[in-house]
């Protein structure tokens, strides 16, 4: 069944990619919650794929055709975020010139995809809250109630139970989302994906970048890494492959490419695991390789990442503190 499920996605579906078990088990998820009208929740690393998932979930389902709208909820902040969601009318704060319909107007009966749900500011939540309850919401500025019939699939990388004892998190939003659940495992939990990704991304149209193939150790020594940044990652560093190689990748590429990061054997890693790098700080190495690679620029690194200027500094800062 779980083999017959990737099949399926790999053949409608192109982008999604994959045969381990982890994955299958993730696909067959898919399928099962996809026609329901339900929300459903996705958890996982930054960069495993949450909205690819998404975009399944929406494909499968009857309101395929209509409108898939994603929005990433850590690059706006609280008024203009409001706005994004649910529309203003003229005047209701400074900069409002005009009338603007928000994200749940435009999605009308299609799926609103809100990635990064945890960085919701606590106005937002409540009114998110209460679309979820009665499919209700008043644009800001306006006294007209309207109505929404848009699928809601979230997804977040972070620990919402924790927010929730911290109070940064609605309780009663957490279950309105949590009926259906999605958790997509990092790529290192699922090793067996790594060269089927690889070929996929080498195939695919990058300017005038070559298609170049790839050795056996260098596919080894990319299948040994634990790759912090998941797939997201993993395409950057292919596709950096491919503007530095023409024709052949071999292990000393993927050396030089992956200078700095640890690449060991399951049998190293796991015969040092009592010195295994904390999370955070594995993180924060991540977001400053990003930053140096984007010069220094924070705006670039936040549109890389997709997250906000916000997050990046956080993130930098949460080590030191």
């Amino acid at each position: 069944m779980l083999t017959d499920a990737t099949n399926i996605v790999t053949n409608r579906t192109p982008a999604v990619i994959g045969r381990s078990v982890p994955w299958c088990r993730v696909i067959s998820m898919a399928q099962k919650m996809a026609p329901l009208q339900m929300p459903v929740l996705i958890t996982g690393q930054s960069g495993v794929g949450k909205e690819v998932i998404a975009q399944i979930l929406h494909h499968w389902s009857e309101r395929e055709g209509r409108n898939f709208i994603p929005l990433n909820c850590g690059l706006l902040q609280d008024q203009l975020l409001e706005s994004e969601l649910f529309g203003h009318r003229k005047g209701a704060f400074t900069g409002a010139t005009h009338d603007h319909d928000g994200l749940f107007q435009a999605t009308n009966d299609g799926t609103l995809f809100l990635d990064e749900i945890g960085e919701l500011t606590a106005s937002c939540q409540a009114k998110l809250l209460r679309v979820l309850e009665t499919g209700e919401y008043r644009p800001l500025g306006s006294t007209t109630i309207k109505r929404t019939h848009a699928r809601i699939i979230a997804a977040t990388h972070r620990d919402l139970e924790k927010m929730i004892s911290q109070g940064r998190f609605r309780q009663d939003l957490y279950y309105r989302l949590n009926v259906l659940t999605i958790d997509i495992p990092p790529l290192n939990q699922r090793v067996e994906d790594i060269p089927l990704l690889v070929d996929f991304f080498l195939q695919q149209p990058l300017g005038n970048a070559p298609h170049p193939t790839i050795t056996e150790d260098a596919m080894q020594q990319l299948m040994a890494h634990h790759w912090p940044g998941n797939v997201r990652e993993l395409k950057n560093v292919v596709e950096r492959l491919r503007v530095h190689c023409e024709q052949e990748i071999g292990a000393a590429h993927i050396t030089t490419m992956l200078d700095g990061y640890p690449i060991d054997s399951t049998e190293t890693a796991a015969s040092s695991f009592s010195h295994v790098m904390p999370l955070a700080q594995l993180e924060k190495q991540y977001v400053e390789w990003v930053l140096e690679q984007c010069k220094g620029n924070v705006s670039k690194a936040s549109k890389a990442l997709a997250v906000s200027r916000t997050t990046i500094y956080r993130i930098l800062k949460s080590v030191e503190n």
